[in-house]
């Protein structure tokens, strides 16, 4: 794999979570309301494949993400932990057997808007 860096091919996940790499550029998302939207605008099978690859993985991800601080955490382990967050916020379709992404007798998705932490 590619030294990390700027060039085409760069290394965006820590070396162990390489075979991860191809969900990193819809996946790995930096916020909460880009992971919602996503999830919304995914199909479930989509949102499946995702889930079924990282789900396997989740421990050992943990494992890594917990070697750093959160405000010390290198690039490629940031990256890894917003696969990690995008994998939490958007697995519910599949871990609860929804036939569809949302669900069409709740609240509408569209009304909801994300606020950033108060502390």
């Amino acid at each position: 794999m590619a030294e990390h860096g700027n060039g085409a091919g760069a290394r965006r996940l820590p070396e162990p979570f390489g075979d991860l790499e191809l969900f990193v550029d819809d996946w790995a998302l930096p916020t909460e309301q880009a992971r919602f939207c996503k999830r919304l605008a995914s199909t479930l099978e989509e949102v499946r494949q995702f889930n079924d690859t990282i789900h396997p993985r989740m421990h050992d991800i943990i494992g890594y993400l917990n070697q750093f601080p959160l405000d010390a955490m290198p690039p490629e382990a940031g990256t890894l932990l917003a696969l990690a967050r995008s994998y939490m916020e958007t697995s519910h379709p599949v871990d609860l057997g929804w036939k569809s992404i949302d669900l069409e007798d709740a609240f509408d998705s569209s009304r909801f808007t994300m606020r950033e932490p108060s502390c």
